[in-house]
């Protein structure tokens, strides 16, 4: 036992190093009376607290103490030492320990201790003699002052994680998406070489040379097809290679069944074709077999040589497994792709050919390259005098201007369609509808475009035919719509004018009767005369009203004086009267953005809903809103009532509903009739504002025309 061992029994400052574990009882069983750092019981207060917090961390750390920096460390710091400087490194100095990557390590220490402030890095490059052999190491680490109860910073304090694995496994990983990315765009066998080669002089940690053979087409050995990062014809990379003859390869390269080797490197053979070497040359290399079916002869061969600062284990077996995989698939695809490639080029042009309609193809640069023999035989002109841009010379110039406008699509690599005028070989213009698309590889490479063509000439004639009757149409239907009005409006007119006068007339002579009669002189019992010409007074009375009202509805004087709102206002208010059903009216419309045409459609639409809320939907209250929603004027008219069935709104029998559809569609408007969801039913119709009002689409005219639904 020795002296220290019996202070740290009888001393409690010293009794968290009597707990279990490996380094506390390396510490309580070395001798530091040998070091500047004496005996733990003469250990500061400060130390003796860091050296505890230092063992009971769960992650790697060590304390470098004094001048030269004495190392003391925790269990979780062992494994990143390695078998080769544990335990010796308890009780040194850390240049002792860490002798290659000391330069580093004293710069970070001379700034903590100097500064009193702590350093940290992240995936710091560390090359460690740990294990055998000069090995690439990653580490995450924090160095903090370690002061003493005066505030004397007196060592340092060294938190530690290892990240090698993590860092190795997502550069190795990035090193195969980018082997797949090159090899995914090779087309052909010269371009897998290139993607090979390339990927091994952009990879040099993990692939320090790279070189693929493969076999000659009579199996009488192989050809260097690829190399990368060691000159060709070097001792380890002869240009063609018999397996029988002397050499390095002698006897791994199997022609007829596929082995896989790990060899060692004899001294003095490399021949670098790098710019700057790898930090160390590799000592193995390992060689693969490669198989363009399935079956047991190689086609091939490729030869990675091993990160020397890495071990060679499963890990890096498995990254070399995942390149030489991949190369193995490229092979399989370019072969398989040359072969269809050739087959579909003759397919696609064949078709091409015979195809009844207009075919076009251009290149990159908008040079059109390709017409089929019906483009030809349209234009009455050969392949050379078409290609490039003279095709071109047949536009008409009027549609030049829409060829450029369509052809700026090119440049963003969108499909388009274009119509426009082409020479055809009788010398007349006839219009094309021209479709054009985008054209790529199997790897996603841009070619070009691809259009076809169809002479549409017939069909511009008859839509040009049919707008003109549409036109008509529109015309006819505004005429009948602004006759229809005028003659209610002539009605109105004779009915308040005349027949209202005549009533008024024949009103002041009853009465005038009535007073004779009321005379002493008069020879009828006054009684009965007076009852008589009341009665006939009260007649006249009521007809005068019945003819305002009458008036009224055929055209309302607020329609015309004040506007769609004023009238829908007061023919709501005399609905309440008279129906003692109550009325909320919100109008929240500017009368002068409605045209003539749409005021009258929606005001006949809400006093055909209100009519059919009075005689159908035993209804309690009636909302009514009339606003503007964008370009186009709403009306709702909504009730409390039993609602309407869906059978009834389809129905054909519904003249009032299809009398609303029909007055919607006629000015360009949409009508929606249907039951709430609560209760009651809602008749939704929308109608264009003034500047849209006139312009109305052919499936409205239609839908006046047949009577149809919206």
């Amino acid at each position: 036992m020795t002296c220290n061992t019996a202070i740290f029994a009888s001393d409690p400052s010293l009794s968290f190093l009597l707990r279990e574990g490996e380094m506390r009882a390396r510490i309580r069983e070395f001798d530091w009376s040998r070091t500047e750092l004496g005996c733990p019981s003469a250990w500061s207060t400060s130390l003796k607290m860091a050296v505890s917090i230092m063992l009971d961390c769960a992650v790697p750390v060590y304390i470098a103490l004094g001048p030269r920096f004495i190392q003391l460390y925790n269990d979780a710091y062992i494994p990143i030492l390695g078998e080769v400087k544990h335990p010796k490194a308890l009780g040194i100095t850390t240049a002792e320990t860490w002798h290659e990557i000391w330069d580093f390590v004293e710069t970070q220490f001379t700034a903590v201790m100097q500064s009193n402030r702590a350093v940290s890095m992240q995936h710091k490059l560390l090359p460690m003699l740990r294990n055998g052999f000069l090995e690439e190491c990653y580490f995450t680490f924090s160095y903090s002052p370690l002061a003493d109860e005066t505030g004397q910073v007196i060592g340092v304090f060294v938190t530690v994680w290892e990240t090698t694995t993590e860092f190795v496994h997502k550069r190795r990983d990035h090193v195969a998406r980018m082997h797949l990315e090159n090899l995914s765009n090779a087309a052909d066998m010269h371009g897998a070489y290139a993607a090979f080669e390339k990927t091994v002089l952009e990879c040099a940690q993990d692939l320090p040379f790279g070189l693929w053979y493969e076999t000659k087409p009579d199996r009488s050995g192989m050809e260097l097809v690829a190399a990368a990062g060691i000159q060709r014809g070097s001792p380890l990379s002869p240009e063609r290679l018999d397996p029988e003859d002397d050499g390095f390869y002698k006897g791994l390269m199997d022609l007829t069944t596929p082995v896989r080797f790990t060899q060692p490197l004899p001294n003095g053979v490399l021949r670098w074709a790098r710019d700057s070497l790898p930090m160390a040359e590799p000592t193995q290399v390992c060689i693969m077999p490669l198989c363009d079916v399935q079956c047991r002869r190689p086609n091939g061969y490729i030869v990675l040589a091993v990160n020397p600062m890495r071990p060679n284990d499963d890990t890096q077996a498995d990254f070399h497994e995942a390149l030489r995989s991949r190369l193995e698939d490229t092979v399989r695809r370019v072969n398989r792709f040359d072969i269809e490639k050739r087959e579909r080029e003759h397919q696609f042009h064949t078709v091409m050919e015979v195809l009844p309609c207009m075919v076009w193809m251009s290149d990159t640069e908008k040079s059109y390259i390709f017409f089929n023999r019906t483009w030809l035989a349209f234009r009455g002109r050969s392949l050379a005098q078409e290609a490039g841009t003279g095709w071109m010379q047949g536009i008409h110039p009027d549609d030049i201007e829409t060829i450029e406008r369509a052809q700026a699509n090119i440049d963003q690599r969108i499909a388009f369609t274009t119509e426009y005028r082409l020479l055809d070989a009788r010398g007349t213009y006839r219009w094309v509808l021209d479709e054009a698309t985008p054209r790529y590889d199997m790897n996603g490479e841009f070619l070009g475009y691809i259009g076809t063509c169809f002479d549409i000439s017939e069909r511009k004639r008859t839509e040009e035919n049919m707008m003109a009757s549409q036109r008509e149409l529109r015309s006819l239907y505004e005429r009948l719509q602004s006759a229809r009005e005028e003659e209610r409006c002539a009605l109105a007119r004779e009915v308040h004018d005349q027949l209202g006068q005549i009533l008024s007339a024949a009103k002041i002579d009853i009465k005038l009767l009535e007073d004779d009669f009321a005379s002493e002189a008069s020879i009828m019992s006054q009684q009965a005369v007076l009852q008589e010409l009341r009665s006939a007074r009260h007649t006249i009375d009521r007809s005068i009203q019945v003819v305002r009202r009458l008036a009224t509805e055929l055209r309302p004087p607020e329609l015309e004086s004040q506007g769609l709102v004023a009238a829908i206002e007061w023919h709501t208010r005399d609905f309440e009267r008279r129906t003692k059903i109550r009325c909320k009216l919100d109008a929240r419309l500017d009368v002068h953005q409605l045209s003539d045409a749409g005021t009258i459609a929606l005001f006949r639409i809400f006093q055909e809903a209100m009519t059919n809320i009075l005689r159908h939907s035993n209804a309690s209250r009636v909302h009514i809103i009339i606003d503007s929603r964008g370009n186009r004027a709403r009306l709702h008219v909504m009730d409390n009532g039993v609602g309407i069935a869906l059978a009834e709104v389809r129905s054909k029998k519904s003249i009032g509903l299809k009398g609303m559809r029909e007055r919607a569609t006629i000015v360009g408007g949409k009508l929606i009739v249907g039951a709430l969801k609560t209760c009651g039913t809602l008749v939704a119709a929308t109608v264009p504002l003034a500047e849209n009002g006139n312009h109305y689409s052919q499936a409205a005219t239609l839908g006046a025309l047949r009577g149809g639904q919206t």
